[in-house]
């Protein structure tokens, strides 16, 4: 059932290109519910971008083939892939590698992928938007009682690790909320709530360490896995 259809994937590979100029990174982003696709054109423009949802089983390759004919281009003008590797939808994330695996073995040429942490992503762009702030901390849902977590320190962005929620009371500095598609828990008092955005990544594009290389598709790893014991009680976001 996740496989797509053939008649979509021949769509994206032989759209018409009125110019066959390449250099072109085709954006994909699935860690939210709604599916984010761009295409940047050779200077880091968008060409065309769409957000749909509400799945990423059934948005992205619709998606993808809007922003390609938008755009006037095919499958074979794009030399990179600019993906989210996470932290966000498990199972969008994964639709979304599987689709570029497929495209990049498809194309008839060297494709490159690179990869960003949507985190790190949405740091960026509040330090764009703040001239002033040195110091922060951002959240964003796991699971029960445990956050995402990444910290800014004199303007430099951290690597996303889990904290436990109880940690987060006393801190000194700036706490900044990223909120997901699921709740578990209330943000800390006092913090200020952000979008996702990647329709301004293109707005971030030299920020130090933000993409990274990846030659073959890699997507985020929260932590290792825990069990507990089962109980009948039913488990719920947000009330927990």
């Amino acid at each position: 059932a996740c496989h797509p259809p053939r008649d979509r994937l021949h769509t994206i590979m032989h759209l018409p290109s009125n110019n066959p100029d390449t250099n072109h990174s085709l954006v994909i982003d699935c860690s939210e519910g709604e599916v984010f696709c761009g295409l940047l054109g050779p200077s880091g423009q968008w060409l065309s971008s769409k957000q749909s949802g509400p799945g990423a089983l059934e948005a992205l390759f619709p998606a993808v083939a809007s922003v390609f004919h938008d755009a006037g281009k095919s499958l074979q003008s794009v030399d990179r892939f600019l993906y989210c590797q996470g932290p966000g939808s498990v199972l969008g994330l994964r639709l979304g590698a599987m689709a570029i695996e497929t495209w990049c073995r498809l194309a008839q040429k060297q494709v490159e992928r690179m990869s960003y942490n949507s985190l790190q992503l949405t740091a960026a762009l509040l330090l764009l938007d703040n001239k002033e702030l040195d110091n922060a901390l951002l959240l964003a849902d796991w699971k029960k009682n445990t956050w995402h977590s990444l910290r800014i320190n004199n303007r430099t962005i951290g690597q996303v690790s889990p904290i436990a929620a109880a940690n987060t009371s006393g801190e000194d500095y700036p706490i900044y909320h990223l909120p997901r598609r699921k709740g578990w828990q209330a943000p800390p008092t006092g913090a200020c709530t952000l979008p996702y955005e990647p329709d301004r990544l293109n707005a971030v594009l030299d920020a130090p360490g933000l993409f990274e290389a990846t030659p073959v598709l890699d997507l985020y790893q929260s932590g290792g896995n825990t069990f507990a014991k089962w109980n009948q009680q039913r488990h719920r976001s947000g009330s927990l």
